[in-house]
């Protein structure tokens, strides 16, 4: 074999090395591994889009109600004057007797005239005291603890 036969062989084993180490990555300057799809042609790049979305739900319900009744008669009431049957219920009512020092006065009316004529009944007490009042009458009551229906 001649020395240019040698040459030849030995240059075709070296770049067959060379090539080899290209494709490994062996030789890079960069110190960064190259593949052969780096070497030869890489493929067209894909883009991923992540998309977030939110959704909000209204929910609508109508609800009908009755409104409620209006208030009716009381059965528990303070000082004042009231009308029986349209601002108290009828019927016997209790207190404990006077609220505090003050004289508990109570009367039966007839209308709000003011005359002496218009009182059917009336009463101071210095304790409990007890009344019937009726439909149709005012009462009229002063200085006394709360007024309750009895049973």
């Amino acid at each position: 074999m001649s020395m240019n036969s040698k040459l030849v062989i030995a240059f075709s084993t070296l770049a067959a090395g060379i090539a080899a180490g290209a494709l490994t990555g062996c030789g890079s300057t960069t110190g960064s591994p190259m593949t052969a799809a780096a070497i030869t042609s890489a493929p067209p790049e894909t883009e991923t889009t992540t998309v977030t979305a939110t959704v909000t739900e209204t929910v609508t319900e109508t609800v009908t109600t009755e409104p409620p009744p209006p208030p009716g008669p009381k059965v528990e009431f303070g000082p004042g004057t009231w009308e029986v049957g349209v601002d108290v219920q009828p019927g016997k009512y209790k207190t404990a007797g006077p609220d505090g020092g003050l004289p508990c006065y109570w009367a039966r009316l007839k209308d709000t005239s003011g005359d002496l004529g218009s009182i059917i009944n009336n009463s101071i007490l210095e304790g409990p005291g007890t009344v019937t009042i009726n439909k149709g009458e005012l009462f009229e009551t002063s200085g006394c603890q709360d007024w309750i229906q009895a049973a």
